[in-house]
C-alpha cells in the first residue's frame, strides 16, 4: 500500500472542532477524504471517509461535514473534478452530502436499487450519532446504480457487489485489475460489538460472515489486493478476509458452547447471555454503556447466539 498524508486541518464551528485530513494511495490515483467531528466524549477523532478516484467519488460524507466537503470540492483543479458519486449504503455518515453534490456541483449521485428510497427519507437517529455525524441530513433522490460502473475517463471499471449485514443495501465497489476493494462498512478490523436488531442498524453477523465470504470469492487471485475501509485504514490481501472469517467462526463455536454450559447450570434468559458475555468478553465495553446498548458486546452475543451451528 501505498499512502501518504497530505493534509491535516482543525475547523471550529459553533463551539465543536472539526477534523479534516487528505490521504493520498497509490501512487496518488486514490484521494481519501476523512472527517470527523473532535468531541470532548470520543477519545480520538472517530472518521468517515469518501474517495476520489478519476472523477468517481465513493460516498458523500456526514452531514456535520457539508460545509467542510463543499469547501474541499472548490479547492479541487480540473484533473480531479468529480463527474459523479456513489452512495454504498443510507447511514448518515456515508450520504450526508449528497443532495449537497446534486444541487449545488450538478454532480449525478447513484445507488443501489435498495438504497434509493432510504435516501429519500427524513432521517431520525440517536443523540450520540448526531454528535459523531451531525444532524441536519437532507433527502435525495438518487439514480439507479447499475451492476458496474466506470470512472470519469474510462480507465477504472467498478464492479458492484452487494455485501449485507452491516445494511441490507450496503454494496462493495471492486476494480479487478487495479484490485482494488473498496469494501467501507462491511468488514470491521475487529469484532467485538455490532448494532443491536431493535435499532436502526439492525446488524447480523451471519450476513456479515456470508458478505465476507463473498468477497474472499469475488477476488481468488488477486494477489496485490487492496481493501479501502471508511475511517479504518487499508488492508493488504485477502488474508485480512479469511482472518475475520476465522474470527467469526471462532466467536460463533464459543458463543455457543458457553450457551450450552450456561443451560446446564439452569440459567436462561438474561442471566444465559450474562454468561456467555463474561466468558468472551469478561464485561460490556464502555461504548455498550455510551450508546445505551445501541452498539455492544451484548448485540453480537445474541447475534451470534440466533445463528444456528451448521454441523
Amino acid at each position: 500500500m501505498v499512502s501518504t498524508e497530505l493534509h491535516f486541518f482543525y475547523f471550529y464551528k459553533g463551539g465543536g472542532i472539526m477534523v479534516v485530513q487528505i490521504v493520498y494511495h497509490c501512487n496518488n490515483e486514490i484521494l481519501e477524504w476523512k472527517w470527523s467531528s473532535d468531541s470532548e466524549l470520543m477519545p480520538q477523532p472517530f472518521w468517515t471517509s469518501i474517495f476520489l478516484i478519476d472523477g468517481l467519488l465513493i460516498d458523500a460524507g456526514a452531514p456535520g461535514g457539508v460545509d467542510d466537503l463543499r469547501k474541499f470540492i472548490k479547492t479541487l483543479d480540473s484533473e480531479n473534478v468529480i463527474d459523479k458519486c456513489v452512495i454504498t449504503h443510507n447511514h448518515e455518515d456515508h450520504c450526508g452530502g449528497g443532495r449537497m453534490l446534486q444541487e449545488e456541483f450538478n454532480i449525478p449521485v447513484f445507488a443501489s436499487k435498495l438504497a434509493i428510497p432510504l435516501l429519500m427519507k427524513e432521517k431520525n437517529y440517536p443523540d450520540y450519532r448526531q454528535m459523531t455525524w451531525g444532524v441536519d441530513y437532507q433527502p435525495f433522490q438518487a439514480e439507479l446504480l447499475k451492476d458496474s460502473i466506470s470512472s470519469k475517463s474510462g480507465k477504472y471499471i467498478f464492479d458492484i457487489i452487494d455485501t449485507p449485514g452491516h445494511a441490507p443495501e450496503l454494496i462493495s465497489l471492486i476494480e479487478r485489475k487495479q484490485q482494488w476493494a473498496f469494501i467501507n462498512d462491511v468488514v470491521m478490523p475487529k469484532y467485538r460489538m455490532i448494532f443491536g436488531k431493535y435499532t436502526d442498524i439492525p446488524e447480523d453477523i451471519s450476513l456479515i460472515f456470508q458478505s465476507i465470504k463473498k468477497l474472499y470469492d469475488f477476488t481468488k487471485g488477486m494477489d496485490n489486493l487492496l481493501l479501502f475501509t471508511t475511517g479504518k485504514g487499508v488492508f493488504k490481501g485477502r488474508s485480512f478476509l479469511k482472518d475475520r472469517m476465522d474470527e467469526i467462526n471462532s466467536l460463533h463455536l464459543k458463543a455457543h458452547r458457553f450457551q450450552n454450559e450456561a443451560k446446564q447450570k439452569g440459567l436462561l434468559d438474561k442471566q444465559l447471555l450474562r454468561y456467555v458475555l463474561k466468558k468472551i468478553f469478561k464485561r460490556e465495553n464502555f461504548v455498550g454503556t455510551l450508546t445505551r446498548g445501541g452498539l455492544s458486546h451484548k448485540n453480537l452475543i445474541e447475534s451470534l447466539l440466533e445463528w444456528p451451528i451448521d454441523y
